[in-house]
């Protein structure tokens, strides 16, 4: 399963769905392609990308389905006028400034689709702290990078440990196979640089290394956690 296709996977059936930072047009096509709404509102923050979309979505026929906006965020849409929002292929600390800066809107959006590209432990904290439960998680790995794909519903949470901002305590529960190698490398980026810290007498440096050799044992912890299911 690729990114797209994850996304796609987590979208329920709905009326509208809007597309943010469309980009292309490919959520929107697939969305559409497979029945799961009856329009989408496709919308970009540059020109550029949302003509690429409006090309695209003309030539295979689909542009009648879709409504086409420039602007940034949730900005151009209107309360209670969608049913679920997918924002994906930008930064985690981006997505959640723009669930913020829209609280009016977002508020009214039964469900989002959301896929950051970095900063994914910024945006688990916020969803974390402003209401909202992640129902599902989806990772896909492509190439040698890792991606996470989050459905986020309202709905209050709590967050046991801060470990669950950077590792999903969803993909964790499930004991997923591709998280596991995802937290092994962890360790093994972590154990990198605390090598390279050690050698240093910055007192910077020392706090830092704390702070990764306890990030470490906790990842560590996961990892034992899997041996023992699979022991069980």
């Amino acid at each position: 399963m690729n990114r797209l296709e994850a996304i796609v996977s987590l979208i329920d059936k709905c009326d509208i769905l809007a597309d943010i930072g469309t980009d292309h047009g490919y959520v929107a096509e697939a969305a559409i392609k497979n029945n799961l709404c009856k329009k989408v509102i496709a919308t970009d923050i540059n020109k550029g990308p949302l003509n690429s979309a409006v090309s695209h979505l003309t030539e295979i026929g689909l542009e009648s389905f879709i409504d086409f906006r420039l602007g940034g965020g949730l900005t151009i849409i209107n309360e209670n006028e969608v049913d679920c929002a997918v924002i994906a292929g930008m930064g985690g600390e981006l997505i959640a400034k723009i669930l913020e800066e829209s609280k009016n809107v977002s508020k009214t959006v039964k469900s989002f689709i959301l896929q950051p590209m970095t900063n994914i432990d910024i945006l688990r904290k916020y969803l974390y702290y402003n209401d909202y439960t992640i129902s599902e998680e989806l990772i896909v790995k492509e190439y040698h990078h890792y991606y996470f794909i989050i459905k986020a519903v309202k709905g209050s949470s709590f967050c046991e440990d801060n470990i669950f901002y950077e590792i999903s305590k969803y993909l964790f529960d499930k004991k997923d196979k591709l998280l596991l190698e995802y937290i092994k490398r962890a360790i093994d980026i972590n154990s990198k640089i605390l090598a390279n810290l050690n050698n240093s007498k910055k007192q910077d440096n020392t706090i830092k290394a704390d702070k990764l050799k306890n990030k470490n044992f906790k990842l560590e912890g996961m990892v034992k956690a899997y041996e023992d299911k699979r022991n069980n």
